[in-house]
């Protein structure tokens, strides 16, 4: 299963945002979506997900994103996007359990003890099981963020697309993110089409933390790709220069770490 992008531009009001985008990403990858802010990023997610009109094509598994239903696309593709947007006034796993709309049995979207207890497993990954029975608005920043992490493992897909999953995390939870993810992409996920290999698209700001969950990289800048290969090849002094227009490499060298 491909999730492949032809000649894909995406603009808000007359602000283009991506332009002429071509893009093919394989079942089983584990990409890195990095470049500058205001770079295109988040909205190449959400073109990707169908939760954004476009110019060009979007196709997963040979069918136009455009013209499925929101629901077929929900099982296959998950995305977990930033926090900072306003939420309804869920406990924390009404808010997971909400997670598995998309792949519940019945028609009227009523959850059973399957997804109940996938709903409990992805809290207890996140780490959030205990917070249950919190609103949102009572949590602070990095639980939301591993409430929305938990929603998004709990929808049971294919596809992970995550916007800065790691903000609001401190290093020892987004050091277990990394693992989690790494051994998650090592799976499959059963799908109407049958059991497809895990596939990470992930938007990350800290370079170690990218280069240790993706294998491949991809940079925007200016809403065009201008790099695309294997992480160890393009997470260059050189290259992130070129993205960022700014020494990453000398200023990563110049931090001061704890010894």
């Amino acid at each position: 299963m491909e999730l492949i992008l032809k000649n894909v531009s995406a603009s808000y009001g007359n602000n283009e945002v991506l332009k002429d985008v071509n893009l093919t990403i394989g079942e089983g990858e584990t990409v890195f979506i990095g470049g500058r802010n205001g770079s295109g990023k988040t909205t190449l997610l959400r073109v990707m997900s169908g939760l954004m009109e476009c110019e060009g094509c979007v196709t997963v598994s040979d069918q136009n994103i455009s013209k499925m239903k929101r629901r077929n696309i929900a099982r296959l593709i998950a995305l977990m996007p930033q926090t900072g947007e306003t939420y309804f006034q869920y406990t924390a796993y009404q808010t997971v359990l909400l997670g598995r709309f998309a792949g519940s049995k019945s028609l009227f979207g009523n959850f059973d003890q399957e997804d109940k207890e996938a709903a409990k497993s992805a809290m207890e990954t996140c780490g959030v099981y205990e917070y249950r029975d919190r609103l949102l608005n009572e949590l602070s920043g990095g639980q939301l963020q591993r409430v929305l992490l938990a929603r998004t493992f709990a929808q049971g897909t294919p596809f992970l697309f995550l916007d800065e999953p790691g903000s609001n995390l401190d290093i020892k939870y987004r050091a277990e993110l990394c693992d989690y993810l790494c051994k998650w992409a090592q799976g499959k996920t059963s799908t109407p089409y049958g059991d497809v290999r895990n596939t990470v698209v992930a938007v990350f700001h800290d370079l170690a933390q990218a280069r240790s969950v993706c294998n491949r990289t991809v940079f925007l800048k200016n809403g065009k790709i201008v790099a695309d290969g294997k992480s160890s090849e393009v997470i260059t002094p050189e290259c992130l220069e070129s993205v960022y227009d700014f020494d990453v490499a000398g200023y990563i060298e110049n931090q001061v770490i704890i010894r």
